[in-house]
């Protein structure tokens, strides 16, 4: 029997794969997309399962009076890699008809920011039974990730975190974004 005939594991492994490359490269055209995103430059490196590398190229029109990439303009592949690295983590929200929107963001400078910004996010298997959880008992799922932005010569210049909040895609209120507060 051929993988695509089988239906055991092996057969949903297949299928199962399909779906997230499917899904991987609809949040690639997605980000890259993005009007914002274009108009700044920012791009997707790499996006696998839980985490997504982007990149910001400094140039001129990016630049502060310190002649660094501006701190908001820095924050662009921020916003994005953490963005698709919850969202690439978090199929089951989405498929409950859930989309992330950043909550909260909390950014520490290290450095001027110069040369080549990769912006990379990790999201692990732990946020989504917790995630899914919110959802069934009514509530918001939050999901806290941490993005670093290195330069070219590979040091940190950002260290941030952001918070998504899942929310109905029609839910353009500032009441549907702003984290509850913590118990």
């Amino acid at each position: 029997m051929t993988a695509t005939s089988d239906p055991g594991p092996a057969g949903h492994r297949v299928a199962a794969d399909a779906e997230l490359d499917e899904l991987l490269d609809g949040l690639r055209a997605l980000g890259d997309g993005l009007p914002f995103n274009r108009y700044l430059g920012a791009r997707v490196l790499e996006l696998t399962e839980g985490r997504a590398v982007t990149v910001l190229e400094e140039r001129q029109e990016l630049h502060n009076h310190l002649r660094g990439v501006h701190a908001i303009a820095e924050l662009a592949p921020v916003e994005l890699a953490g963005a698709l690295a919850v969202t690439s983590r978090l199929r089951g929200v989405l498929e409950r008809g859930q989309v992330p929107v950043v909550g909260e963001l909390t950014a520490r400078y290290l450095a001027p920011g110069r040369g080549r910004l990769t912006a990379t996010a990790e999201v692990g298997e732990d946020v989504v039974a917790p995630a899914i959880q919110d959802l069934d008992d009514g509530r918001k799922p939050r999901v806290e990730v941490v993005v670093v932005v290195r330069d070219g010569r590979g040091e940190s210049v950002v260290e941030a975190t952001l918070t998504f909040v899942f929310v109905p895609p029609e839910a353009g209120t500032t009441e549907a974004v702003v984290p509850e507060p913590s118990a």
